[in-house]
């Protein structure tokens, strides 16, 4: 889903869109693309987007037709198909010869199937783009759709579904579709499983998919959109050569145009029963779709003011009264179908106890808004900030831009594709209303998510618990009779809103310069306006043993940020709308403190940071609020997939300050209102502070900034050396660590490690992660069908240079994918033998080019200083690698393997699923595995 939609009847009668130049494109200002919009004959359209400065080129095809086009008795099909075009073509028949090019040339690719649309997309190095472009133009012109990998793909979707069964994301909201309108495909099941995709005959399911391919996937039902450094003209030579074999019949009609929901769902109140500990308010109301007033974004008002978190705000009330943690207000849009308001709140152990006051007090508001809430000066407001935000908009990478607008194109004028999210076109006070007016009992669908809730019902596919009735007599009068609050006010005007935008004068030097090196505090700066935005980063580092000494001190420090962060929301929200951010983070190194956005007001707003630590003064029911947060959080772990929490284990045995995650939990169960106090006094007692100011800031205005942080948080007595956490080295050793994960699939992750930590090593390794990437996929998933999740990529930790292997699968155990991953290791061995230079050479431009790949924005630059800086590194380190990949050879890669095959620093995490009890019971009397973190104690230390 998406904020902004296609075409639909207009709310208002006689409200027209303007006319536009369908081959125009608006564009920021600080924006030096060139771009250009065609139609091509065929009727397949393509926006084309010309970057000289490049050296990440992209492209991506997004499809009208999506998961409401699954035919009734073939539920997933559309996803299906997305699987099968990456089986090959008839001009590239070999099965993930697509992944291996992009891989092979610096690229990635991916794709996913959305409900009204389907979205492939790839970047690549920018001299490689052509020929990729036609590999993946091809999918649309002649996929072999071979019957071959019908069976075998119709199981990874299946593992892709058993993937998501014990996740609650997916759990409630299959759930809450399926309380729908059962005319409408919303409805419906998506994901595909071997018994919706069911193939007995060994034929009907290819014939329904050719069928289904045959039907949509034509050429007016097609949007391209092709990033690259060549120019326009050259760029829509390249999409017309490429696509001309596309078909050019007429697409099947895709618009649905039944209402998502009848009078049976509305006016109702669903509880939902998760597996998690989560407790969640959400009031849903259905609109027809704004798509129409898509430049006025009236829904986006109304979000600004009911989503408001500064002072007087409902956010504010509710949460000084103990009810919620969090509130966010939203609208997602289907184009050209409908739309939906939601009000979301996580609540509190009481406010699960008050959902219909905190509905009633949600209605009170709304009331507020309808009396005083609609205002010119709130819109203009909006508008200044949305127009700042345009006017300096920062480049997102070549990949994310070209999905991201390719989706837009079926519901965008080539006008505004670019400029559509920004556009506050007119004031309307009507149209405000008209969408409020509509935010009533009769059309509400207050959901309740918590695991004590009474439930009647079973989601099938899922297996979520959950229940519909009307909305109680009682709580419909109290919403029609709305009352007035003192502590509820419209939003005052916004300070924040930047008003200097001068550029300063970049500094000659590329990287940071180490401006201030004193005992406790070390500060780098760099004034760089080379993207034309008066934009900065600032990231103040603040570091001591005390983070992580203990696992009380992990936990305390957690709860310690969070009522930072707490404290300083209401002074703070406002930057935040202003497009001035801050963050504080916590780690086992210490807490970071980061700002970045327009750099205009950035002292104010690091004045009042500072001044929330060194004012720290925390109410007891807040640290009740926040410290069980954190527990539940902790206990929500266990339901993350199985190869998430094996990768997590990974972590814990390498740094020994990560405790495991019943050590931590019990911690966090322990910590105590006076512990906390104690905690945020001595955890400044030895500190010291790194701190790098990157952008629109002059040398002078950085060294203010140093300033203000150093006479808050340094004293002559508290300055000490810099804290790097500790990590464990494998050096030599193979180890296993078991798990007891509840889930029904069993995991296998292999880590490889290696000892050196020069770059001639850590580019062997980044190499050899490539070459193997592609062929482990092909292997274990496509071949094998082991599971959905399967994954080998090179994993660098702290200077040393490693590679991972990583298998969930419902079908085999822990122990016999294990045998998998070391046969395909020995095989390579095989094939490398005969690895060719020529064919090494494709590869080591490709990680060269990702190595040096330019920022795409401020953000990206300064963090890529920033972890040279962390990591201690050589600003150059990027270089250096990539000089070495440059010399790498054949031999060097034969060698690389062969060191890995030994098994030398091996940690092997897994777990047996549910299914896989008997393999289970077999190992367990295998002596050297752990079944403990702690059992990693005596690894060295680096």
């Amino acid at each position: 889903m998406v904020v902004i939609s296609g075409c639909s009847t207009p709310l208002v009668k006689g409200v027209t869109e303007p006319a536009v130049n369908s081959t125009r494109v608006i564009k920021s200002p600080a924006d030096n693309r060139e771009y250009k919009f065609v139609t091509l004959p065929s009727g397949l359209r393509a926006l084309l987007i010309s970057d000289p400065k490049t050296d990440k080129s992209a492209a991506a095809v997004d499809v009208g037709v999506g998961s409401f086009h699954d035919p009734d008795d073939r539920l997933g099909l559309a996803h299906f198909l997305e699987h099968m075009l990456f089986m090959g073509s008839k001009k590239y028949p070999e099965v993930d010869g697509y992944f291996q090019y992009i891989r092979a040339n610096g690229g990635s690719a991916n794709a996913y199937t959305a409900d009204m649309r389907t979205n492939y997309f790839f970047d690549i190095n920018s001299d490689k783009l052509r020929p990729a472009l036609d590999r993946l133009a091809q999918f649309f012109v002649s996929p072999t759709l071979d019957p071959k990998y019908v069976d075998r793909e119709r199981h990874a979707v299946d593992s892709e579904y058993r993937l998501h069964t014990r996740e609650d994301s997916w759990r409630l909201s299959m759930a809450l579709n399926a309380i729908s309108n059962p005319q409408h495909p919303k409805s419906r099941f998506f994901i595909g499983s071997l018994d919706t995709l069911s193939n007995d005959d060994h034929k009907s399911l290819w014939q329904d998919l050719k069928t289904f391919y045959d039907k949509y996937y034509a050429a007016d039902n097609i949007r391209v959109v092709l990033y690259g450094r060549e120019s326009t003209e050259t760029l829509e030579q390249w999409v017309k050569d490429a696509f001309k074999g596309v078909p050019a019949h007429p697409s099947a009609d895709t618009h649905i145009g039944i209402r998502p929901y009848t009078s049976n769902e509305l006016g109702v109140r669903i509880n939902l029963k998760p597996l998690k500990e989560t407790r969640v308010l959400s009031l849903n109301f259905p609109l027809k779709s704004t798509q129409p007033y898509y430049q006025k974004k009236p829904l986006g008002y109304l979000a600004r003011l009911i989503g408001y978190e500064g002072k007087g705000s409902l956010h504010s009330l509710l949460k000084a009264r103990g009810y919620i943690n969090s509130l966010g207000a939203y609208s997602n849009d289907v184009p050209n179908e409908y739309a939906e308001f939601i009000v979301r709140m996580e609540l509190t152990p009481e406010g699960l106890e008050h959902v219909d006051t905190i509905t009633t007090t949600v209605f009170d508001y709304l009331n507020l808004i309808r009396k005083e809430g609609i205002q010119e000066r709130l819109y203009a407001e909006n508008k200044a900030i949305a127009d700042l935000g345009f006017r300096y908009q920062e480049e997102r990478s070549p990949q994310q831009t070209v999905s991201a607008l390719a989706a837009r194109m079926g519901f965008l004028p080539a006008a505004h594709i670019l400029n559509a999210n920004y556009l506050y076109s007119e004031f309307d006070p009507a149209l405000i209303r008209q969408f409020l007016d509509q935010f009533t009992p009769a059309n509400l669908r207050q959901v309740v998510i918590a695991p004590g809730v009474s439930t009647d019902k079973v989601e099938p596919y899922f297996q979520t618990h959950y229940s519909v009735r009307p909305l109680s007599k009682t709580l419909v009068n109290r919403l029609d009779q709305p009352q007035f609050h003192t502590g509820l006010s419209i939003p005052e005007p916004n300070t924040f809103i930047a008003r200097d935008f001068k550029l300063r004068t970049s500094d000659r030097s590329l990287t940071p310069a180490h401006i201030i090196n004193k005992p406790g505090i070390n500060v780098w700066s760099l004034t760089d306006s080379s993207f034309t935005i008066p934009r900065a980063t600032v990231r103040v580092k603040i570091s001591t043993s005390e983070a992580s000494a203990k696992p009380s001190d992990i936990a305390n420090l957690q709860v310690y940020r969070a009522l930072l962060s707490r404290s300083l929301n209401e002074y703070g929200y406002p930057a935040r709308e202003a497009g001035l951010y801050y963050g504080i983070s916590a780690g086992r190194e210490g807490l970071m403190l980061s700002l970045s956005g327009y750099q205009d007001k950035q002292s104010v707003l690091l004045e009042q940071l500072l001044k929330g630590i060194t004012g720290f003064n925390p109410e007891k029911a807040a640290f009740e609020q926040e410290k069980a947060q954190l527990v539940r959080g902790l206990k929500n772990k266990a339901f993350q997939p199985p190869y998430r929490l094996a990768m997590d284990a990974v972590n814990q045995v390498i740094y020994p300050n990560y405790p495991s995650d019943a050590v931590l939990l019990n911690a966090a169960e322990s910590v105590t209102f006076e512990d906390l106090k104690r905690f945020a006094h001595d955890f400044y007692q030895h500190i010291n502070v790194e701190m790098l100011v990157h952008g629109n800031h002059s040398e002078t205005a950085v060294k203010k900034l140093a300033g203000q942080v150093e006479q808050a948080l340094l004293t002559p007595a508290n300055r000490s050396q810099r804290y790097d956490e500790p990590y464990h080295l494998l050096a030599d050793q193979q180890r296993t660590l078991e798990l007891d994960i509840r889930h029904n699939d069993s995991v296998f992750v292999a880590y490889f490690q290696r000892p050196e930590t020069d770059s001639v090593t850590r580019a062997h390794y980044a190499l050899l992660g490539r070459l193997l990437a592609t062929p482990f996929f092909n292997s274990l998933r496509t071949e094998q069908q082991l599971g959905y999740v399967v994954h080998a990529s090179a994993r660098p930790v702290e200077k040393h240079p490693g590679i991972v292997f990583v298998v969930q699968s419902p079908r085999a155990d822990s122990v016999e994918i294990e045998r998998h991953v070391d046969t395909f290791l020995k095989e390579r061995v095989k094939r490398f033998e005969q690895l060719t230079d020529a064919e090494l050479a494709g590869y080591r431009e490709g990680l060269v080019g990702a190595l040096l790949k330019r920022d795409s924005n401020l953000d990206e630059r300064g963090a890529r200083f920033w972890q040279s800086i962390d990591s201690q590194e050589p600003f150059d380190n990027r270089e250096q690698i990539a000089k070495a990949v440059n010399n790498t050879t054949v031999a060097d890669m034969r060698r690389a393997l062969a060191t890995l095959v030994k098994g030398r620093g091996r940690l092997i995490v897994r777990s047996f699923g549910g299914g896989h009890q008997q393999a289970k019971a077999n190992a367990a009397d295998d002596v050297n595995v752990c079944r403990d973190v702690a059992c990693f104690d005596d690894l060295p230390r680096g």
